[in-house]
């Protein structure tokens, strides 16, 4: 079957989908692990602010067997990590709770192991958040899946990739750092980042994640490859027009196809109100995490963007399975179509 014509079935199919069945987000909001019994089922909450002078991340994934935990500051050219990657269940020194419309971030404890750390702010939203299943373009999902050989087992495997919910919100993270005795107060551009459902970081192959953010925009572009599906992008840019979602980026996957970071990347991306934007991102430095007894690498980069002639901060997240055999299926990359 031809690609164009698998395109237009599956994006008539993923509209009615959509339609059907809309986006929940207070249900998402309030989801909690309470009853679940299997290790694979997440619910992680991510948050990442920046601008010129401080950059900060921050992951809590709840599973029912551990807390995986990122905690990291970056100030002065210099960053500040935790170290220790994974905690028993709620005893991370890191705490995300929610407390009417907003969310809260704290943490006492070292860093780099001699660094005393207190910090505590909010997290006030202030745009809509973007869900990844429903709010994307179709096309984007059905360029994925019309690259791939369509038979029944095919579409048995695709479950294994539509039982995540995955949304993002930008908005502003305020409060206060002190950091071996000095404190500073603090008012960052942030995005947040909650995921849940069923995560098995050993069934990607890889993926990359690019973030900018900054008062006057925010850009996220978006890559994974899966056993069932070569190749997803996704992505979307705000500016002072407006949100506008990604419909194709030129990317080179050949860049990130070599299992290590890559220091500068970029990329012209195509959005839907026919305007197209230059952006590039030079790291500046990272940190590396294992999942799942280091079946798989990530490695979390705090970065420069240069979008659309704007300068900001903002981060490079690139991962790879520890089989190198699986990077995008070992397909000829110039064979997938975009």
């Amino acid at each position: 079957m031809f690609y164009s014509l698998k395109k237009r079935i599956i994006c008539k199919t993923l509209a009615k989908r959509n339609k059907q069945n809309p986006f929940d987000y207070q249900k998402a909001e309030s989801y909690s692990l309470e009853g679940e019994k299997d290790t694979l089922i997440n619910n992680s909450y991510y948050f990442s602010a920046h601008n010129e002078k401080m950059s900060f991340f921050a992951r809590l994934g709840k599973r029912v067997h551990m807390d995986e935990t990122w905690f990291v500051i970056y100030v002065d050219g210099k960053p500040y990590s935790l170290l220790q990657e994974t905690f028993p269940v709620g005893t991370s020194p890191l705490r995300v709770e929610k407390i009417g419309d907003n969310w809260t971030v704290s943490f006492h404890g070292k860093l780099n192991e001699t660094d005393e750390v207190n910090f505590k702010a909010t997290f006030v939203g202030k745009q809509k958040p973007i869900d990844f299943t429903s709010d994307m373009p179709a096309e984007r999902m059905a360029a994925g899946i019309a690259n791939e050989k369509w038979n029944k087992s095919f579409f048995e495997q695709l479950q294994n990739v539509s039982g995540q919910c995955h949304y993002e919100q930008e908005g502003v993270l305020e409060g206060q750092l002190t950091l071996n005795g000095k404190t500073v107060d603090f008012s960052l551009p942030c995005v947040r980042d909650h995921s849940f459902g069923k995560r098995d970081w050993n069934y990607m192959n890889n993926h990359l994640w690019l973030m900018a953010v900054s008062s006057a925009r925010q850009f996220n572009y978006s890559l994974v490859s899966y056993p069932v599906m070569s190749a997803l992008e996704v992505g979307n840019y705000r500016d002072e027009t407006g949100l506008h979602f990604m419909l194709q980026a030129d990317l080179d996957f050949q860049k990130i196809n070599k299992g290590a970071v890559p220091q500068e990347l970029d990329l012209h991306v195509k959005l839907d109100d026919s305007r197209s934007i230059d952006v590039k991102a030079k790291v500046l430095d990272g940190l590396t995490y294992h999942f799942q007894d280091g079946q798989y690498i990530l490695h979390e980069n705090i970065a420069e963007f240069t979008i659309d002639g704007s300068v900001c901060r903002g981060i490079l997240e690139i991962g790879f399975n520890a089989n190198n055999n699986r990077y995008f299926n070992q397909i000829d990359l110039k064979n997938i179509k975009r």
